[in-house]
């Protein structure tokens, strides 16, 4: 029985990462099932046994992604609580989200396919979003203890988040990563004065 479910997995994961590689080089729209299974190794039959459609495998990727993104805000809160300043804490989420190539442009193409008409995956994204503020200000509270809510700040750095993403991806040079970090730190902490 473990043996199968691992094997499972395994099938799962050599999927997800087979659609995740079509879809940054296609786009969603041009990428389909047939397309993945190829892209894989398997038969249509084989895939449609773990995805009986596109939007079930683009739910998998988009929770995948999320799963990701969460970690790392995670980490940062842990990081937090022991010594480190928010301004590298934020330098180390910046860096790490916006520099990794793979998922970025999972994001960006995920985030485009809830915007123009995939109701469920923008309810996601909805609901993520609201979760990865809440992570956020839980961590501005640690490294920046105080009365103030850091409700704003949070919305404030997970919006420079996506737009420091899309930068990235984009190619934009000499993005002052450095100076951005330190700037939405000494925003938070002058916020709660």
């Amino acid at each position: 029985m473990a043996r199968t479910r691992d094997a499972a997995t395994g099938y799962r994961e050599k999927i997800i990462q087979g659609a995740s590689k079509l879809i940054i080089e296609r786009g969603v729209a041009n990428t389909s099932l047939a397309d993945i299974a190829e892209e894989v190794g398997i038969s249509k039959g084989t895939l449609y046994y773990y995805y009986r459609s596109k939007g079930e495998l683009i739910f998998d990727i988009s929770e995948r992604h999320m799963e990701y993104i969460t970690d790392k805000i995670f980490s940062w809160i842990e990081e937090s609580g022991q010594g480190v300043s928010a301004d590298e804490v934020l330098w180390l989420v910046f860096k790490t989200i916006t520099t990794s190539e793979t998922r970025g442009h999972i994001h960006v193409y995920l985030v485009q396919e809830a915007l123009t008409g995939n109701s469920s995956l923008r309810e996601r994204f909805t609901q993520e979003y609201e979760r990865w503020a809440a992570l956020i200000e839980q961590g501005l509270h640690k490294v920046i203890p105080g009365r103030a809510d850091h409700g704003i700040a949070a919305r404030v750095i997970l919006s420079s988040i996506d737009g420091l993403l899309v930068q990235h991806l984009l190619g934009v040079p000499n993005v002052p990563l450095d100076q951005i970090t330190s700037s939405l730190a000494h925003l938070a902490r002058e916020y709660n004065s």
